[in-house]
């Protein structure tokens, strides 16, 4: 037996209708409220990602960015980018800091494909490091043991499948994707065009190793730290260089201050760095007495002052290696007028 539908009185119908005119209403409020995008929202979205090589609306491009070449046999593969000290770890992640503590102005890169015969991809790196001691600090400390160096610039050294090399206060890096056969005559073709677009610095003096013993020093081991040498915090500006003697192995270091008494200063700071680190000093008749000596497990250092240059010998493997660099060092820094 089929049961009987019930029945709907006008009561409440009106309700059922009061229902959907209230849901319609807010289905249109949503509608509204959707359009209307909240103001910090739309500036979010207006902004440019950090890290894109497109600048901000009216900004300046870079500088290095126009100094970038086109050269016959590179295709550009993309625009060029640029970045800033707030953006440079996006492009570098992991080597930032080593060009920031060093003074890092910009870099500009850009990506392009190698014709025959050397195929592949390059990228070319440019950096302005304000100034070319700066420059001379991230080329010394990126450069690979065993490199060889080329007379491209007074700073200049090959890999298999790279170039590296600095022009007055610009850092230069030109990588290949692989090394193969005449590679090396296109990264330099592409580096002469480069090099005349670069602006000179009058005056200039390439960083060297002239300051440093030439007998037993490596010179592809000669760099330059800006800060915080061989962890000491403060003490900045240190050329070093490693050198292998008959007596064993040590580092020389040698740093330039604005007055005696200033390398006198950091001669103690880098003393109290020492003894603060469980260093104890040598006990021993041949060292001279301008010449302050400690030890740690078999690792010497040694520290002397001449006039305003703070000099001396950093992790020797006897105290004859320390002694006898040391004496060379002293002999060298007489030779200054």
């Amino acid at each position: 037996m089929a049961r009987a539908k019930p029945k709907v009185g006008p009561t409440q119908k009106l309700i059922g209708y009061g229902i959907l005119a209230l849901l319609g209403l807010i289905t249109l409020w949503l509608l509204v409220q959707q359009s209307r995008f909240n103001p910090a929202v739309t500036a979010a979205l207006r902004a440019p990602v950090q890290g894109r090589p497109q600048a901000a609306a009216g900004a300046a491009p870079k500088a290095t960015a126009a100094l970038l070449p086109e050269v016959e046999g590179f295709a550009s593969l993309a625009p060029v980018e640029s970045f800033g000290p707030e953006n440079l770890s996006e492009k570098i992640d992991g080597k930032a800091e080593l060009y920031l503590s060093a003074g890092f102005k910009e870099m500009s890169c850009r990506r392009f494909a190698l014709a025959a015969p050397a195929e592949g991809q390059v990228e070319v790196f440019l950096y302005d490091m304000g100034a070319a001691p700066n420059a001379f600090a991230v080329f010394s400390g990126q450069r690979r043991p065993g490199s060889p160096s080329i007379p491209l610039t007074a700073n200049a050294y090959a890999t298999a499948n790279a170039l590296f090399f600095t022009q007055g206060r610009f850092y230069v890096e030109i990588v290949a994707d692989r090394a193969a056969p005449g590679l090396q005559n296109s990264l330099e073709a592409y580096a002469k065009v480069l090099l005349t677009k670069i602006p000179g610095e009058k005056g200039e003096a390439p960083v060297l190793a002239a300051p440093f013993p030439q007998e037993g020093l490596a010179p592809d081991t000669v760099r330059l730290c800006t800060a915080d040498s061989f962890g000491c915090e403060g003490l900045n500006n240190m050329l070093t260089g490693e050198y292998t003697m008959k007596s064993g192995k040590a580092t020389a270091f040698i740093a330039t201050k604005d007055t005696p008494e200033a390398a006198q200063k950091e001669a103690q700071r880098y003393l109290d760095f020492l003894a603060a680190n469980g260093y104890q000093k040598v006990q021993a008749p041949e060292v001279p007495a301008d010449t302050a000596a400690f030890v740690l497990d078999n690792s010497f250092e040694m520290v002397l002052v001449q006039g305003r240059t703070l000099a001396g010998v950093h992790d020797a493997t006897s105290l004859a290696a320390a002694l006898d660099l040391a004496g060379k060092l002293r002999s060298k820094l007489r030779e200054k007028p």
